[in-house]
């Protein structure tokens, strides 16, 4: 007789618990998600603490 052994793949390393995106790239997870585009739609303003608060022009704007 043969000893068959059989691996089973459907448990989940520690790998893919930390990583739910393997084979995703993070642009492509931000289109998805659907954020806003900040390259020139973008407002600075200083806090005069050190700080600096972003905020965008067109928040209709998202990323492609």
């Amino acid at each position: 007789m043969r000893k068959i052994i059989r691996k089973n793949d459907s448990r989940l390393s520690r790998e893919n618990l930390c990583n739910p995106f393997p084979n995703s790239t993070l642009q492509k997870r931000l289109i998805s998600s659907g954020v806003i585009d900040y390259k020139d739609n973008c407002i600075l303003e200083d806090l005069g603490n050190g700080y600096v608060k972003i905020s965008a022009k067109d928040n209709s704007k998202r990323l492609r």
